[in-house]
Parts: C-alpha cells; structure tokens; sequence
C-alpha cells in the first residue's frame, strides 16, 4: 500500500506557518491604576500562589501567604485570576482596590482524564482504563517512565526481564496478560496523541503530566489493528496561563549492590572440591580426608593453584570489580503564557550507574511545546521532545569470570601486571580485571531522536470541530563494540569489533471531526470522525571485523582489520490507513454509551485481505443520579456506576514482508573451478496470513463510599485471542528448510482488578494531618484454547492444549537419593547402582508419575524407567494475583509516602543455579549451596563430582512470591515566609530510598537468590541494587 504523502504534508507546513505569525500585541493606551487586593475561597481563607494577570498581556503577579498582592494595570483593563482546583475568575479594573473569591472547580473535582482522541470527565467513562498522575510517577527516582509505573496501576504488570539491573534496561510492561504465543505482547505506546516508535526511556520522567492506561476493547477499539496488548496514553506537560514560572528538580544519590552473590570463599572451596574428586572415584581414596587428594591432578589442577591455596590465598572477586554507582537527575523548566498564548520548555539531564564501573545511562533532553489561539475559532499548537542517550555496557556482563574465578588465586603476578587466565581453571576462566582496563571492552550505544508533533483546532458553526494532528518520531541509532584479546570475552582469540547504524522514521497525519451536541441539557451526544495515515521506514546496517594492530582503532574503523571483516544489514517500510468513528451519548449523565468502529489496512498483509473492522460498545449506569437513589446518605454511598462492555482489536504481529516468500543466501556451490554463493527458498508465501484478533467482555463497578473518602474499581474481564500465528513445520523434500508461520490457534485471558483510594486521615496537610491510600490487586488466567486441527501440545515450543501459555512441564523432583534400604531398594528397581563411581545415592530422584505394567495391565513391572510419560505440569510463571499499595501523609509542611509492590504464586527458573555459576564440579568456583554428603543428607543440592551432576536443574525452580518495599520519600516544604524573602514561590527537599527490602521464598533466600523480580527466568546479572538520593525542587 503506498501513501499519498504528497498530499498529506502540506498540512504540518501550515502548523508552523500559523505559529510564526500568531505574535499577538496588545497596547495599552489608558493611564495605568495601581491595585491592591487579596483573593480568597469560598470560605475566606487566603489562596496562596494564585496566579493574577492582565488579560491579554504577559504583566502578572502571585499572591502572597495571605491571598494578597499588587499589580499596575490600565484602567478598564481585565485581570485573570486562576488557581488549580478553582474556577478562574475575570475582574475588570475600576479602583485601586479589589477582593476576588475563588470558588471551587466542579470540573476539576469530577476530574478530567485523558483518552483516545481526547479527554472525558472521569464520571462519564464507560471503558476500562487507569490513570496514574506525575506525582505518583514521579516518587521513584528512575532514569524510566514505565520502570515508575511499577505497582501504581491495576492490571498492568511491570517486572525488569530476567532481572536485569543494567541503569538503561527497559522493563516488560503487560496490560491483562500475555494474549500471543509467537506475535509481540508490547503495549502500545501514544504520547500527546500520536504513536511513538521508541523507547521508553527517551523520555524525561519530568516531562510527564500523566499517563492513562486503555485496557478493555471499548477504550482501545479506536487504535484497531494495534489495541489488543492496551495501550499507554502518555500527556506530556504544556504552559499555563499566567505569569512566567521557572523551576528546577534535582536529586543526586549513590547506587549500591544489596549484596554480593554467595559463592564459596576458598574453605569451602576445597571441600567441595575435595567431595567432587573423591565422589567421582570412590575406590582411589580412602575418603575426602585421604592426603592424597591434595595432590597435582587430583584435587588441584596445576601446580599454580595449589600453591595458591597452601599460601591461604581467599580473594573476593566481586569486590575487585564492584563499587558503588551514583544516579542523578537535573531538570529546569519555563513555564507561562498569557490568555491567548502559553509556552512550555525544559531542559534535563539524567545519568545513572549500578555498580559495575562499565555500566550506565547517560540521557539529556529539550522539550517545547507552544499553544495559540491565534483566533476564538482557531488554535494551533507544537511540541517537540528531542533525546540523546549515551548507552554503556549493556552487553557487557562481568558475572560469568568473577564468580567461576578462584579464591585461591590472585589477580596480579609477582610482577604486579595482571594475569590473563587463572591458575586452576584449565584457561577457561580468565582474570575479570583485564575487562576494566581502558579500550579493553567497549559497548557503546548512542541514539539521537526527535519526536515532534503538531495540531491545528478549528471550532466550526454548530458544535463541530476539525483538527489536524501530525507528527514524526526520527531516530538514529548506533552500536560500537570492540574487544580486545586478552579479556575475558576474547580469552586470547583475535580482537574483534562491531558496528551497526539504525535509522527510521515514522510518521502519523489525522485529520478529526467531532460534533458536540446537547438537546434541552438532557440528550448529550459527542461524535468523533478520524482518517488517519501512518508509516514507518527502518534501516540498518553493520560490520564486524578483527585482528586489529592497535587496540585503540576500537570500532572506528573496520576496514584496518587483517582478519576476517563481514557485513549486513536489514530494511523494513510499511503503512497503515486506518477509518474511526465514535459515538458518546448519555441521557442525563445518567445513561451513557459509546460505540465505535475503526477500519484499518495495512501495507503488511496480502492483497485481498489487507483491511478489517474492530467494533466495540460499551454501556454505563449512573446509579446515583436515579431519583430513587436522591435519598440515599451520602455519608454512606456517595458513588455507584456499572459499566458493560464488548469489543474487537487486533495486534499487528505480522513482520513487513511476512506474506511473501523470501530467498536465503548463505550456500556456495562449484561453478566449474570457482565458488559461487547461491540462494535458495526461505520461506513459503502465505497470502491469507492477517491479524491476531481478540475479542474482550469486561465487567465493572466504580464506587464511592463516605462522601467519596472510600472511592473504587472492580473489573472482570475475559479476552478470546483468535488467529494466533503459530509455526507449520514442513518435510525437508518441500524444498524449505524453515517452518511458517499461519494464523491457527487461540488463548483465553480472563482476570479480576480491584483498585481502591482511601482518605484515611481527612486533613490540609498543614494543621490537620492529612493520610491517603491506593490499593491496587488483580490477577490473570491464561490458557490456551486452540492450537490447530488435531493438534494438542507442541512440545518442543511448550505449548499445550487446556494449559497457561507459560506452563513448565517437566520433570519433578522427589528430593534426594538417600542411602537407606527403602531408597537402594526403589533405585535398583529402576536398574540404578547404589554403589561405586555411579552410584545415585546422594543425587536428585525423579518421581515417578507413571507405572510401568506387564503385558496385563495389572502387575508392575520389576523394572521401573522414568521416561516421557513421567513428565508432569509442575507451574506457571504468571503469579496467582499481585499489585501496590501506596501511602501518602502529610503536615506542617513535611511528606511522606511509601509504595509496596507485591506478588502471590509462579514459578521462577533460575539460570544462575542450573549453569556454570552451580555446576558442584569443583572445577570452578560455586554459589554457596547446602549440597549432600554422607554426614548432611537433609541438603537440598546433589553431591558434587567431576563427572555431570545430572538433573539439578530440577531444583532451580522457586516460588516468585515476593513483597518489596519498592520506594519510601520523606520531603519538607520550606515556609513561603521564609521563601519570598529570597523571591522563591515553592520549595521542597527530600530523600528517597528505592528496593529497600524485599521477602521472598526462604528457599530462594538460603539458595543464594537476591531479588526474584522477573518476568520468568533469573538471568546472571550484575547483583540487584538499592538507591538512595537527596533532592530539592524549586519554583521561580
């Protein structure tokens, strides 16, 4: 499908065009009055920090402490008082003196909230969406938007993959599950109205006014083809009314391990080896105390090491490569306008470290957005968010070498230079210092984006409004990796260097109309009309090479390498059309209802079936504006709303190119004498290929009790994914050495959410202590419905009909083998030695979950064998339930909150304690695990040999359960007394503390694990770390 993109970018042209000419001056001719006065509430009391401008000029003042202030304004002039929370107020000029009284802003007390295409009072929503404001979001002192998201948000499960720590790592973010098995689960991402194709991470936390999650097919229909995994409604901030606000926000705090991974220090290295070298030959020794076990080629492996030990050598590795990092965050803002024109602009600069030298994120941003009405009926506006982000080590892992290395060794030589491989580990294990020394392993990432979007709003005769959205995401993006030999990553092999450049541009035009009507106040309609074109184009390319004559031509130059230099590269271009209507009615705000339908094509899919319609209708019941509720005490029930909806979107899990067929390259044949390379089918054509479709039934209740002191949601929800692109596996005499992908299976997502806000202590937060509360629960049950015709499991990709999508069918373990009578007698039964190099005795049992029968079907074979049949499902990785709650106090000018995230149930897979980290081989060094030995049968770990310790992965297998205080902000504000002698208007400092403490599993707990924050696999990373910082905001 090919855009007309001729006739589409003229429109962005006409942004700026309005934008360069909207200067509005206005003079000012009549002599000039000087005013007092004082604002105030409803209730007398002095409104502080009120904003008072002189309508249609940039001249404007706050009030003081005590709602009073002074301005010089013409006579007849117009003054504009505004203040959050209240209805601005317009006073014209007619004496020296003025009073003004601010009453409370119903509006702003049934608040707005943010969705597709526009904003509804919150009241009126029918659909199912959360929205998290930047004060929660900005409690975690994170260098990520969404890594803050964490435990704010009911549904939306937010976890660091594999537990990985690196300062710039992106977390996982699920909305209700995981629906696809091969497509992508990723959410959608909308920022101030258009698709954004980067990271999250690109944006500045302080930048961000709110974000609304869409969960069900009734908010999220409206982005059709790409609704189904939710979307992420993310409002940056823009410039206010009033008279220019400067202000700052900072913090600087130190990173820190919460602590080092427990390995063995060098006694209890030596007798786990010892065990390993005797276990594995029983006959040559006597026992792990037989003198000769610490011999050359028994116990040691060279003569190096075992002089190392003799010397009481007991080096900590990770204490050589670790120390603490720091994070820290700058941000200054301008902000103002007058009543025709605002303005917003920031400036920021982030960078973070964990503790591991190699590792940070380094990330400056400048954002401007600029809003004019240049007319009563025309208003146009722009923002820009643009991003450099400085990457390192993000590959760069220093685990596998630091925790194999051996305490019984040193990093130096007599000489005082480095070692490169240690002593005793057959030059498999080398010397993790070598990696730190300047131009020794290099990972850079660099990327250079900007994400700029425009508007244009015209009010038309009789409720109806245009607008033009548009906007570009641009993005450069570089990788530059070099290693050289001697470090661990190359252990002596040719240096080798990698480079890649990335570059794509996406870009989004909507043209919107939307009618607002009301019949006698009673019959309320708001109709919403989209045509929207979208696309995308990526490249990339890159080149590797090695043996360069010079470490410090790093990646710069790869065309100085000697050795082997290759290169490749990928491009992608696709496009997307799409059609929306919308209908919002209510009857009295009583009776609401919204339907839509969006119509998208898509450039991916075949001919004949690029286009597809997503409908959804969504109802509402007002139950307290019902006459027959008007009685009820609203100091008991003071809100009830049910909503209903159902609805169709889809997921683009379909790659540019998919249904076509592709030609691979890689085989060379013989060409007379000489080597041609040749290309071969790669892949079969599939012209019926299309979208992953979900259709989803939610249910839910909001309520609100004690005058609205006790407010709420209950969701329920089940979403049927149908369509799923699962893999075709083909004969090799096809011709096609690879399987396809068809639309074939199907998964079910049913969950409950509960959400509730208490005001536990009712006060300002000044005098009266005042003590609020979120709570947020919720859980998810997936299974899969349908995998093909006939189809039940597929075993090899862990899939299997009636189960959780990510299930662990395995093997289970029954303990360990023990030497008793009953134990020697069931593991002969199965044909086991009990005795001897291959005894079982002290290894993991399997439990045996099928009888083998005789031909009768009656008598148990004498003979056991565990085979495939004694399988079973042993877990899941998804949590029976988990959520946050989140506590905020307040007085006499101090804060504090606190956020609690929590998990209940799943199953985690540790790699740590199934690799080379655990191997109980003795011939590295070990995570400090309880094993078995004769004298300590009750251990959970096998006995160690030198042979393979089969099975223990068996036991790398944990409760995910968890409960984790994640951040605690203590923060005081500075007296306004004290602040206007120093021409300050706010002031706040305060400390944070993030993953301050964490319960989980005692099992995990004595098995060395830190941290069980995954999204299901704990991958050796740096240790997991806690944050500690001091901040201060300001306003000018």
């Amino acid at each position: 499908m090919k855009l007309r993109k001729t006739h589409l970018l003229w429109i962005p042209l006409v942004v700026c065009l309005f934008l360069v000419n909207s200067v509005n001056v206005m003079a000012a001719i009549e002599q000039a009055i000087h005013v007092r006065g004082q604002v105030v509430d409803s209730a007398g009391e002095p409104v502080i920090g009120a904003n008072i401008v002189v309508k249609g000029t940039t001249t404007g003042v706050i009030s003081d402490i005590d709602g009073n202030f002074a301005i010089d304004a013409p006579k007849n002039a117009v003054l504009l008082i505004s203040f959050i929370g209240y209805k601005s107020e317009e006073v014209k000029v007619t004496g020296p003196s003025v009073k003004i009284v601010l009453k409370d802003d119903t509006e702003m007390l049934n608040e707005v909230v943010v969705v597709g295409y526009g904003s509804q009072k919150k009241s009126d929503i029918t659909g199912a969406m959360v929205n998290v404001k930047s004060e929660a979001l900005q409690q975690a002192p994170v260098g990520n938007i969404g890594t803050a998201l964490q435990g704010l948000a009911a549904g939306v499960d937010v976890q660091m993959a594999g537990g990985n720590t690196h300062p710039g790592a992106s977390p996982q973010i699920r909305v209700r599950g995981e629906r696809s098995l091969n497509g992508g689960n990723d959410v959608l991402i909308i920022v101030d109205g258009i698709p954004f194709s980067g990271g999250l991470n690109e944006i500045n936390n302080d930048d961000v006014e709110s974000i609304s999650v869409l969960k069900d097919a009734s908010a999220t229909a409206i982005y059709g083809s790409r609704g189904a995994n939710g979307v992420l409604l993310i409002t940056t901030k823009r410039g206010n009314k009033g008279k220019i606000n400067v202000s700052y926000s900072g913090y600087y705090g130190i990173t820190t391990a919460i602590k080092e991974y427990d390995v063995m220090n060098s006694s209890e290295y030596i007798q786990l080896k010892k065990w390993a070298t005797y276990n594995a030959n029983p006959d040559a020794y006597t026992g792990i105390d037989d003198p000769n076990l610490m011999r050359v080629g028994d116990v040691f492996r060279d003569q190096e090491e075992m002089e190392g030990y003799l010397a009481g050598n007991d080096t900590d590795w990770q204490g050589m490569i670790f120390r603490n990092g720091m994070t820290t965050n700058h941000q200054v803002a301008i902000n103002g306008g007058n009543d025709r024109t605002t303005y917003s602009a920031s400036v920021g600069y982030y960078k973070g470290q964990n503790n591991y030298e190699a590792h940070s994120f380094e990330r400056m941003t400048a954002k401007l957005s600029l809003d004019t009405e240049i007319t009563s009926f025309l208003k146009v506006g722009l923002s820009t968010l643009n991003t450099y982000i400085i990457n390192k080590g993000q590959d760069t892992n220093p685990m596998e070498m630091a925790l194999r290395a051996s305490p019984f060794t040193t990093p130096y030589k007599e000489d005082g230079s480095l070692r490169t491989y240690l002593p005793g580990s057959g030059q498999n294990v080398w010397n993790p210092l070598l990696d730190t020394q300047k131009n020794s392993v290099i990972d850079d990432r660099k990327s250079l984006s900007t994400f700029t979007t425009g508007y244009i709003d015209v009010k038309l005769p009789f409720g109806i409004k245009y607008r033009f959205n548009g906007g570009i995401n641009l993005k450069y993006y570089s990788i530059g990796q070099f290693q050289a030999s001697n470090t661990t990553k190359r252990m002596g092999a040719l240096d080798w260097s990698f480079g890649e450049y990335q570059h794509s541009v996406d870009y989004t035009l909507e043209n919107i109309l939307t009618w607002d009507y009301s019949f006698n106040d009673i019959h309320n309609f708001n109709v919403t009309g989209l045509f929207s074109a979208q696309e995308r184009e990526f490249t990339k390319n890159n080149v590797s090479g090695n043996d360069y004559y010079d470490d410090n031509i790093q990646y710069y130059n790869p065309g100085l390498a000697q050795g082997n230099v290759t290169g490749g590269g990928s491009y992608e271009k696709w496009g997307l059309l799409s059609y929306m209507g919308r209908l919002n009615y209510n009857y009295k705000e009583k009776y609401l209802l919204t339907a839509t339908v969006r119509y998208d094509g898509s450039s991916r899919l075949a001919k004949g079936n690029k286009w597809h319609a997503f409908p959804s209708v969504a109802l509402g019941w007002n139950l307290m504006r019902e006459n027959f509720m008007q009685n009820v005490n609203t100091d008991v029930l003071s809100g009830m709303k049910l909503r209903a909806s159902w609805g169709n979107v889809g997921s683009t899990a379909i790659s540019a190119y998919q249904t076509m067929s592709r030609l691979d390259t890689g085989s060379k044949y013989l060409l007379g004498t000489n080597g041609v390379m040749g290309v071969r089918p790669g892949s079969v054509p599939d012209k019926s290929l299309g979208w992953e479709n979900t259709e989803t039934w939610n249910v839910g209740v909001d309520f609100g009790f004690l005058n609205n002191r006790i407010t709420g949601t209950i969701e329920w929800y089940q979403q049927n994914t149908t369509d799923l692109l699962l893999g075709v596996n083909l004969p090799s005499t096809s011709g096609y050495s690879n399987s396809y992908l068809t639309n074939r299976g199907a998964t079910r997502n049913r969950g409950l959410e509960f959400n509730v806000t208490t005001v536990n202590i009712e006060g300002d937060g000044q005098d009266k202590l005042s003590w609020s509360t979120d709570l947020n629960i919720f859980g998810n049950r997936n299974k899969i419905m349908d995998l093909g015709e006939g189809v039940e499991f597929d075993k090899d990709a862990g899939f299997f009909l009636g189960q959780d999508s990510y299930v662990i069918y395995s093997y289970e373990h029954d303990g360990l083998w023990q030497d008793t009578p009953e134990d020697r007698a069931l593991a002969e039964s199965f044909g086991y030695a009990t005795s001897g190099a291959n005894s079982v005795i002290g290894t993991v049992k399997i439990k045996n979950h099928h009888i083998d029968y005789e031909e009768d079907g009656v008598t148990p074979k004498a003979k056991q064998i565990i085979n495939e049949d004694d399988k079973v499902f042993i877990g899941r990785r998804a949590p029976k339930f988990e959520g946050g709650i989140n506590n905020r106090f307040a007085w006499k000018g101090f804060d504090l909150s606190f956020l609690w995230t929590f998990r209940c149930g799943g199953t985690i897979t540790s790699d740590m304690h199934n690799g080379w980290m655990n191997t109980l081989q003795g011939g590295y060094n070990n995570l400090n695990v309880d094993y078995w030995t004769p004298d300590n049968t009750t251990a959970r770990w096998p006995k160690p040999t030198t042979a393979t310790v089969s099975n223990k992965g068996l036991l790398a297998r944990y409760d995910g359960s968890y409960l984790k205080l994640r951040n605690i902000t203590l923060g005081y504000n500075i007296p306004k007394t004290f602040l206007s002698k120093l021409n300050v208007q706010t002031a706040r400092v305060y400390a944070t503390g993030s993953n301050l403490f964490t319960w989980f599993s005692k099992e995990y707990r004595k098995d060395g694990g830190i941290d069980p924050e995954t999204t299901s696999t704990i991958n050796l990373k740096t240790p997991p770390t806690r944050t500690f910082v001091f901040g201060l905001n300001l306003t000018f």
